[in-house]
């Protein structure tokens, strides 16, 4: 079962950073230049919200690979060791990263160009929720990391 689940896991994770090399490569690139030639208003846009997203992408992208390394020390029964906080750390890093650039990007649009339709502006909003809420999370399970390496110490040193 943890074999099929850790299997399963490994490969949506690889669907995730090829979806964001797509999108990186290819969609967002093609949708700036769609909207910056529909509203030539708000073509100086592009760039930065642009450069944004694609440092959004590549910030789900880094935290991708500290999962994939954590998992990889969870199958070598070595995740209660030091070196797991620095990659849970990097997780968390990148969330708050992520989500700060959304919320700036909600920001900009909503007070700075004062074009941001309502959709989209509760889709930020929802991201900036989303990245707030696992970034607690997240501080949380290292938490649980730290109680649970330390029980290990204490364990491997009664036995």
């Amino acid at each position: 079962m943890v074999r099929e689940v850790m299997t399963a896991l490994r490969a949506l994770l690889v669907v995730i950073v090829a979806g964001g090399l797509v999108a990186q490569a290819w969609f967002f690139p093609a949708l700036a230049g769609e909207l910056a030639e529909a509203y030539p208003e708000l073509a100086w846009l592009r760039w930065p919200i642009l450069g944004a997203v694609v440092v959004i992408i590549v910030g789900v992208q880094v935290a991708v690979v500290a999962l994939w390394r954590l998992l990889s020390m969870v199958d070598s029964d070595s995740v209660f060791s030091p070196d797991a906080f620095k990659w849970v750390n990097v997780v968390i890093g990148a969330a708050i990263l992520d989500t700060a650039l959304v919320l700036g990007i909600w920001a900009l649009l909503s007070f700075g160009a004062r074009a941001n339709p309502p959709g989209l502006m509760l889709a930020e909003l929802a991201l900036v929720v989303c990245g707030a809420v696992f970034a607690l999370l997240m501080a949380v399970m290292k938490g649980l990391l730290r109680k649970a390496s330390m029980l290990t110490v204490e364990l491997s040193e009664v036995i």
